[in-house]
């Protein structure tokens, strides 16, 4: 960075600093640098094809065959999926998304968990707070004040889409307060490199954000998608849309932690696949490894490799790999965060298809391999020549519960790191009942839709709390991460996640580009003219 009299946001100048000289500030954060450099600027060649591919489409122009992707007609099939996404065209819940722009909690347990930890404003809100000052937190990286300044680097994913458009007006005291992040000359070098590397990351959602703003009044079809024709391309484009770059000094080292960081975005597509052709999402996931197919069966295929591929952070004994903890943890936190930021509906999502969970092949899902394992150079599906097995080590976890005035109890079967945090007090049964125990009673047909949502909902702000309180009580400790890490996996193994990608279906129905959040449009669109 040049001297200047106040901060600067410039995230593409950072990115371009970065790739010139990635081992700046000392000769082992070079590797690092240098991958995350690489990722952000292959991401950002996709995205301009992606701009040039939507700019044709409006203009009429010709497609270009060298595209590193291509946006075509969705595949579906004559099967549940298909049925599912048959209702949303036809209008399904008077056509609106339950995925909501952006949401407040006003509820006593949620409100409690803000006075007690000093979340304020922007902070309060369930997405954020638990996005930034839980999931944040959870990789533990530093037991100090380190790691509450990766918890504010996280943050500024959230603000990404808000500072540089503030700043075209007079720059208020808050605008001023968040730049001041950045500016931290004599903070340590492994600092310094994890501020530079989330700049990076906010390079490449500029770019997206303004492109989407532009066409924020284009209509959708809900029928529509993208399919890529190389797979390790994908895989960082994908990585991209990730908003935890801080950190990545902490993920493995070569194409194991960019798997990773691709894996963190990934399990967020399986929830927002209806939503995401609903908005024409240009980076889904999901879509793309099924070649723009919501059929059944490539469904299930994507599904199969999603898991081998989570599977890939364990060892073989059910352990968390130590290289891969960062990335493991935080794989599981986005989907804990995806269960209670008042944002995605995934329980009516389940209810509407957690039959489809009787699929799955256990015995397929024990498998484990790399990206680079589970899909050719040109992203088909392929299966891993001589896989890892992982062997689970579970032991049964006594439970009751009420649901809707009836109580239920037995044992369930989870991992031992699950059962352990819970006999300990690290983890609170409710997290279990609610993620693994009342899915399973609808799932086993044991209660009734009604009565599975009903209870959701009435306990929706109670889940956001114990999520958030209980990782503050327990200092993120490795217990407690690795705990929640195989309590996600759980819910994978289940196929708890194939349902909620089946059942968003319900949401792909005609709406406008990017249309899930609110958009500035002042910038320049793709086509030049001022919008």
């Amino acid at each position: 960075m040049t001297e200047r009299s106040g901060p600067v946001y410039d995230p593409q100048r950072a990115l371009r600093a970065l790739a010139e000289d990635p081992g700046r500030h000392g000769a082992r954060f070079d590797r690092a640098s240098r991958e995350c450099a690489e990722m952000f600027t292959r991401a950002e060649a996709v995205l301009a094809a992606v701009m040039d591919i939507r700019r044709a489409a409006r203009v009429g122009g010709p497609r270009d065959p060298a595209a590193p992707l291509a946006r075509v007609p969705l595949r579906t099939g004559d099967d549940e999926a298909g049925a599912i996404l048959a209702r949303a065209q036809g209008g399904a819940n008077g056509g609106r998304c339950t995925k909501s722009k952006f949401a407040y909690c006003t509820a006593r347990p949620w409100q409690s968990v803000m006075e007690d930890f000093g979340l304020r404003g922007f902070a309060g809100h369930p997405t954020v707070g638990a996005g930034s000052w839980w999931m944040g937190l959870l990789s533990g990286e530093y037991d100090d004040w380190r790691q509450d300044y990766l918890a504010l680097l996280d943050y500024n994913f959230y603000l990404e889409y808000n500072v540089d458009t503030a700043l075209a007006g007079p720059p208020g005291r808050f605008v001023q307060d968040v730049l001041a992040l950045w500016d931290l000359p004599d903070a340590a070098a492994e600092l310094l490199v994890r501020r530079e590397h989330t700049m990076c990351s906010l390079a490449y959602f500029d770019a997206k954000r303004r492109h989407e703003a532009a066409l924020s009044e284009v209509t959708t079809d809900g029928l529509s998608t993208w399919v890529h024709r190389d797979r390790d391309l994908w895989r960082d484009y994908t990585a991209a849309d990730s908003g935890i770059f801080g950190h990545y000094l902490s993920f493995a080292q070569g194409p194991a932690g960019r798997d990773d960081m691709m894996l963190t975005r990934l399990v967020n597509d399986w929830v927002d696949l209806g939503p995401d052709l609903r908005y024409d999402e240009c980076n889904q996931g999901v879509l793309a490894l099924t070649r723009g197919s919501v059929a059944l069966p490539d469904l299930l295929a994507a599904h199969e490799r999603t898991v081998w591929m989570l599977n890939a952070q364990w060892t073989p004994e059910g352990r968390i790999r130590p290289d891969r903890y960062a990335g493991c943890v935080l794989t599981a936190g986005t989907c804990m965060w995806q269960l209670v930021n008042h944002r995605q509906d995934v329980w009516r999502y389940y209810a509407l298809a957690a039959h489809l969970a009787d699929r799955i092949d256990s015995g397929r899902l024990a498998r484990a391999g790399q990206v680079a394992d589970c899909y050719t150079p040109d992203l088909y599906p392929t299966t891993p020549a001589n896989p890892t097995r992982l062997r689970v080590p579970r032991r049964p976890l006594p439970y009751r519960v009420t649901v809707e005035g009836r109580e239920f109890t037995g044992t369930v079967d989870l991992h031992t790191a699950v059962c352990d945090a819970v006999d300990s007090g690290i983890l609170p049964m409710g997290l279990v009942d609610n993620g693994i125990v009342v899915p399973g009673l609808l799932r086993e047909r044991r209660i009734s839709a009604p009565a599975f949502l009903a209870h959701m909902d009435r306990t929706y702000c109670d889940h956001l709390a114990w999520v958030v309180r209980s990782g503050h009580t327990n200092g993120f400790s490795r217990a407690y991460g690795t705990a929640v890490a195989a309590l996600v996996m759980e819910q994978w193994w289940r196929g708890t996640y194939l349902a909620v990608g089946v059942g968003s279906l319900i949401d792909a129905q005609p709406a406008t580009v990017a249309g899930d959040r609110p958009h500035r449009r002042t910038h320049p669109s793709p086509t030049g003219e001022t919008r």
